[in-house]
């Protein structure tokens, strides 16, 4: 018998009194427990007397591929009950050892026939031969008979398969072009490979057009033209992220319009909110940025009520008499702008189960590692005590300067969030970040906002995440020596900059993440935006 799960089996046996012909004749019976829950045995056969040997089940292939799957066997030996006289049996036994032999014999798997995905047509064509070089994953069509898997090894170029348990084994494959999960959402947006722009290795300006960024506003301020879609790598894959002056970032998701900031490095889309959708609420199609006719953001609030320590710059807090930075930086107390948040997620008109809530929102706490020439500054992270944060290390002009870097002179923002188990807020489901949500929405954070197009200290009104109003992004900037808390923005003259946790100024615009296992019709432009579906 072959099981997936243990079974606890036991015999008991007792006499049994049978009237024959002239006497009496006993007999010993054994009752075996959950012998059903053993199901159908896969082999039987007689054992052989002396030193022979027997095979009750041959081929039975035992693969380690199925995710740690344990496969039980039982081998039940019966001494059956004869019709004639068994005297001679009488007082005697029986031993031997059951043994499984390994094999380095190849399992018996066969193709029964492959197909490869034509990029041009999007049909599969049938190949007589497995890839030899390249990158390929088998599409989920791909199947095997008894039940197996098939797997590509794309290292050694061959057919691997899991829960293979018999042989005689056929397969049916169809090969695409390995496609990261990143990759695999460009495809569903419709964005081909010469759409990508490729990195920006240096953020020394802003990215805008100059037409947009109009002398009334702005002039000279536009240091650099990228607009597109742009990768980065960072430790969890390839992201691509929309900059500059672009017009095919928009969505339509429930009753409200989005913008896209980037697709995640694990599939999921990241948007940010622009407004509800209504006659008096369309976005300005004159240019690729929207001056909105309407609101672009949910209402205003304080990011938090009070400043007057460093665990107010968090998305959650923890102890405010806190003598240590780990006790202040805790995920116990909701922040104002949270609590905002939650109360618009829950009253929010859209189809809630195409939302994410593993990828999370980077509310990046870690301590600068300067005092950037401020002798006030001591980075303790607690209390009332002066404290540079990282985002700030990465705008700044250098460790000794507690200017932002001008433009021509480097910003590095990153899309990596340092501290994950602390940071990263994620819904209390999921297997990543810290598990401190109940409901899946954040901000955008300051450096998505400099990859963007934005650039610290510097006016921006040429770029899509421009609209005319200041609203708070999730990244802390410091508690000054003040005692204030503070928190970086994007100012309403598209400026990335900081102020006060308590101002009320300004306004909230919620991000979530799409998942990844979603489709989407649609080009991304303002006549013809995305709109997600289920698959």
């Amino acid at each position: 018998y072959k099981v997936s799960e243990k079974v606890e089996v036991t015999a008991s046996c007792g006499k049994l009194k049978k009237p024959v012909s002239g006497g009496i004749a006993y007999q010993e019976e054994c009752l075996i427990s959950n012998l059903a829950q053993l199901g159908e045995a896969i082999a039987s056969g007689t054992i052989l007397t002396g030193e022979g040997k027997t095979e009750l089940v041959g081929d039975e292939f035992i693969t380690s591929m199925a995710n740690g799957l344990t496969v039980y066997y039982y081998v039940i030996l019966e001494y059956p009950n004869k019709e004639t006289s068994q005297n001679e049996d009488i007082g005697l036994g029986f031993d031997g050892v059951v043994t499984v032999e390994a094999s380095d014999a190849e399992p018996d798997i066969e193709i029964m026939a492959a197909y490869i995905k034509n990029e041009d047509t999007g049909e599969y064509d049938p190949i007589d031969k497995m890839p030899s070089e390249g990158f390929w994953q088998l599409n989920e069509k791909s199947m095997c008979s008894n039940e197996a898997k098939p797997i590509w090894d794309n290292k050694n170029h061959g057919v691997l398969v899991s829960n293979l348990t018999q042989s005689g084994t056929g397969c049916v494959l169809y090969f695409e072009e390995y496609k990261t999960p990143s990759e695999e959402m460009l495809v569903k947006l419709k964005i081909d490979s010469s759409d990508i722009k490729g990195t920006v290795s240096q953020i020394i300006g802003l990215a805008c057009d100059v037409n947009t960024n109009n002398s009334a506003h702005d002039s000279g301020r536009c240091a650099m033209t990228d607009s597109g879609i742009y990768s980065a790598t960072t430790s969890e894959g390839t992201t691509y992220y929309y900059r500059g002056t672009v017009n095919n970032n928009w969505v339509k998701f429930g009753n409200y319009w989005w913008r896209i900031i980037r697709i995640n490095e694990n599939g999921t889309v990241r948007m940010i909110y622009s407004g509800e959708i209504s006659s008096e609420n369309q976005p300005d199609k004159d240019d690729g940025r929207w001056v909105p006719s309407g609101n672009s953001q949910t209402g205003t609030s304080v990011f938090n009520i009070d400043t007057n320590n460093n665990a107010y710059v968090g998305f959650k807090y923890g102890v405010l008499s806190a003598g240590n930075y780990a006790s202040t930086h805790l995920n116990t107390n909701d922040s104002t702008i949270l609590g905002v948040l939650r109360t618009w997620y829950n009253g929010a008109t859209m189809d809630k189960s195409l939302i994410d809530g593993e990828t999370g929102f980077c509310n990046d706490r870690e301590l600068a590692t300067s005092n950037h020439g401020d002798t006030r500054y001591n980075n303790y992270g607690y209390g009332t005590n002066a404290t540079w944060y990282a985002p700030f290390d990465r705008v700044a002009k250098s460790d000794s300067s507690s200017e932002y870097a001008a433009i021509g002179e480097e910003q590095k923002p990153t899309f990596e969030c340092k501290n994950k188990t602390r940071d990263l807020f994620t819904t209390s489901d999921s297997s990543t970040g810290n598990g401190a949500l109940d409901v899946p929405v954040g901000l955008i954070t300051m450096d998505e906002a400099i990859y963007a197009g934005g650039f610290a200290g510097q006016n921006n009104y040429g770029y899509w995440l421009y609209t005319g109003n200041c609203y708070w992004a999730m990244s802390p900037y410091c508690l000054g020596t003040s005692g204030n808390a503070n928190v970086f923005l994007v100012g309403n003259n598209g400026g990335v900059n900081w102020y006060s946790a308590n101002w009320d100024v300004p306004g909230v615009r919620p991000v979530i993440n799409l998942k990844a296992n979603i489709t989407f019709s649609g080009k991304g432009t303002v006549d013809d935006p995305y709109i997600p579906s289920k698959i």
